[in-house]
């Protein structure tokens, strides 16, 4: 049914009171499930609120957004624009919901189980594999609130780790000479994660897991700007654990393979002063141009990452 007709179809009806959710239809706000079941003619114990709005959406009405019900009223922001109180419970239910789902069942046995029964699976067929394997709207809007919220996650942990490392590492008199590089990626003006009178660093805080091609990329980058440098200032690398430093002493890869995706300043500098980097490896490399360097584990100072 198109837009025109559903819309016309809803207005003949009074509008039942308003929970939570609602639909407009021509500045008229009904209950999403009493206006999709003058729609599709289906029973309303037969659907949940989230499948009415999905589907009202679909058609092309403006509704409310739906967020899984967590026993507190929604509240206006306060005035500073900050979060609410109802905001957090939101967001922890929200947590909850992901959680509970990624708990059930181990993910990709859950996934792989999904994709056999939608194989042969027509639009009822596949409408029952969602609700059996609970697919649902309020799963989808918790995973985006929560993607949402925790995007940057890995530069609070990055500059947390940085931020207490700081006292640790400094020695009696030495100072920060530039900002450090809280947040990840270092800009023109900061090349390095942290740079003192006496040293420069680069901190890598993900903790590998086996699969880490694009890792080892970004690690032999830090080496290789640690090595560029020219001042003479103790060069420092933190990484997260054995396995980043076992890759840089041990792999027999190029660095012309390696530094593939860096950029081209890089690649240019590399070659300029370390000569062609197709004729070198990653080990050689470490153990070569780059050994003044120390590979320090930052689980040595900050247990947590262990």
């Amino acid at each position: 049914m198109d837009f025109e007709a559903a819309k016309k179809l809803v207005s003949q009806s009074v509008p039942e009171p308003i929970r939570k959710h609602w639909v407009d239809v021509d500045g008229v706000r009904y209950p999403p499930k009493q206006a999709y079941q003058l729609i599709s003619r289906l029973p309303k114990e037969s659907f949940k609120t989230h499948t009415a709005l999905a589907r009202l959406r679909g058609i092309g009405f403006i509704t409310s957004a739906y967020q899984p019900e967590t026993g507190a009223n929604q509240t206006e922001p306060n005035a500073a624009g900050g979060a609410t109180q109802a905001d957090y419970t939101n967001l922890l239910a929200a947590f909850s919901t992901v959680l509970g789902f990624l708990h059930a069942k181990d993910l990709t046995e859950r996934l792989s189980s999904a994709e056999s029964v939608f194989v042969g699976s027509g639009m009822t067929g596949c409408a029952d594999t969602v609700e059996r394997f609970e697919f649902s709207e309020d799963l989808l809007d918790a995973a985006l609130a929560v993607r949402q919220h925790v995007g940057r996650l890995n530069d609070v942990i990055h500059a947390t780790v940085i931020a207490r490392c700081l006292p640790l590492i400094l020695e009696p008199g030495e100072t920060v000479k530039a900002r450090p590089s809280l947040g990840a990626g270092n800009d023109p003006s900061r090349p390095f994660d942290l740079e003192t009178d006496r040293r420069i660093a680069e901190f890598k805080t993900a903790q590998w897991k086996g699969a880490d091609t694009m890792r080892e990329r970004g690690v032999f980058v830090d080496l290789v700007h640690l090595a560029l440098d020219d001042t003479g200032r103790r060069a420092q690398l933190f990484v997260v654990g054995p396995d980043p430093k076992k890759f840089l002493v041990t792999s027999t890869r190029s660095a012309e393979k390696v530094l593939d995706r860096s950029s081209p300043r890089t690649r240019t500098r590399f070659e300029e002063k370390f000569g062609p980097a197709g004729q070198i490896t990653v080990a050689e490399f470490t153990g070569g141009p780059a050994a003044h360097i120390e590979i320090i584990d930052i689980a040595t100072l900050v247990p947590s990452l262990s």
